[in-house]
């Protein structure tokens, strides 16, 4: 058990140097820290929610496109996270859309506009097209001191779950980014959303 968990830390220490993220030890991360663990089920955002109920395509695992399982393919995650963080324009939604909470893909067209949700949702469709498994990609929400709250794309790997964030350029681990964590979507079911263990 303990020589697959020192694998597993090297495998990090790799993969964070593929994904053009500065390398940390490989001991700096316990086995248990690599993956977000769900603890009680909580009322989804407001805004997902209308989402759904407008867009209900928009809150189901699309069939599978490739074969289901964790997977490490870190230049996919990187690419799509820049190209999207570069492709859209931050725009709020009230000035965006005209009101508050709407939750939409994107898009990659030319002057595509959005928030961090719609930057995120942007992302999961960009993966799931590539390929992406989309019980491996998920939503969570976070609050940052200076920002409040903050929606990003989870994407869970052999080398733990990593966040692909619209304030960021590169990939992180989720135990990296600057939040305290408030919940996360199930990617098994997109329509629930649980507490995260800290």
């Amino acid at each position: 058990m303990r020589r697959q968990a020192n694998r597993l830390l090297r495998r990090i220490g790799l993969a964070i140097c593929l994904a053009g993220l500065p390398a940390m030890p490989a001991a700096a991360y316990a086995p248990r820290d690599l993956f977000i663990a769900f603890t009680q089920p909580i009322t989804p955002p407001r805004g997902f929610a209308e989402m759904c109920r407008t867009r209900p395509d928009l809150c189901t695992s699309p069939p599978m496109i490739a074969a289901a399982g964790i997977t490490d393919d870190l230049r996919l995650l990187d690419r799509v996270n820049r190209s999207v963080n570069h492709g859209v324009r931050q725009q709020d939604d009230l000035r965006a859309y005209g009101r508050a909470e709407v939750w939409i893909p994107a898009g990659t067209h030319r002057g595509a506009v959005g928030d961090c949700e719609d930057i995120a949702l942007e992302k999961r469709a960009e993966l799931l097209k590539a390929g992406f498994p989309a019980s491996n990609l998920f939503l969570a929400v976070g609050y940052g001191r200076r920002i409040g709250l903050h929606v990003v794309l989870v994407a869970r790997t052999g080398s733990g779950d990593l966040v692909l964030d619209s304030r960021a350029e590169g990939i992180r681990m989720w135990r990296d980014v600057p939040y305290s964590w408030i919940g996360a979507q199930s990617g098994e079911d997109p329509e629930r959303w649980f507490g995260i263990q800290a």
